[in-house]
């Protein structure tokens, strides 16, 4: 599978661009969003929030309980059935640590804001977490990545129903990445010095 990204040969610096761009994007459309049509008076509110413990409690406690939970199906489900095609490896492991601390900061913040402050708030939990899944449309095609990223909307988007603090979720949601990437990056250089 990874040969068949190689194959399209897509640089790494343009699937960065390609990443970022899509990033920025989401983040004006969400920010948009939230100013017309939700109102920025909650995500005001939030920001009272920084200085409460619970805010990092719930979003740490979230976020490392995602990767347990990533970890777990790594051991548990055939690594066939867990192939994206390589673009997770090959992104990931091309990032410095600045990069992906960067990267996973810029992906939490913009889906976050449109997924939970801008859909959810709008649509509700259901069809802003099954939107959340298509959106990474990679997966659709796989149906064990598909389902995992299914579930992890509905944890996140529950985690924001019952907190009603997009803080709290865009902790989660860097935890999750961040973490998952740098295991990513670091396994691999392991195993190159092997």
């Amino acid at each position: 599978m990874e040969s068949e990204l190689n194959r399209k040969e897509i640089s790494i610096n343009n699937l960065k661009k390609s990443v970022y761009g899509t990033q920025l994007i989401i983040l004006v459309i969400a920010i948009f969003c939230i100013v017309f049509f939700i109102g920025i008076d909650q995500f005001m509110n939030n920001l009272s929030e920084l200085k409460n413990y619970r805010t990092y409690l719930y979003g740490f406690g979230a976020g490392f309980s995602l990767v347990l939970f990533n970890i777990l199906l790594n051991y548990t489900i055939p690594e066939r059935l867990l192939d994206d095609g390589g673009f997770n490896k090959r992104f990931f492991t091309s990032l410095s640590i600045f990069e992906m601390t960067l990267l996973c900061i810029l992906i939490a913040l913009s889906e976050e804001l449109f997924f939970r402050g801008f859909f959810q708030a709008k649509f509700g939990l259901v069809i802003a977490s099954i939107i959340f899944a298509l959106v990474h449309f990679r997966y659709v095609k796989k149906p064990i990545l598909f389902i995992i990223v299914l579930i992890e909307s509905f944890f996140i988007g529950y985690l924001f129903m019952r907190t009603n603090n997009i803080i709290v979720v865009f902790i989660a949601h860097f935890i999750l990445d961040y973490v998952l990437g740098m295991y990513m990056k670091l396994s691999l250089e392991s195993e190159e010095e092997v």
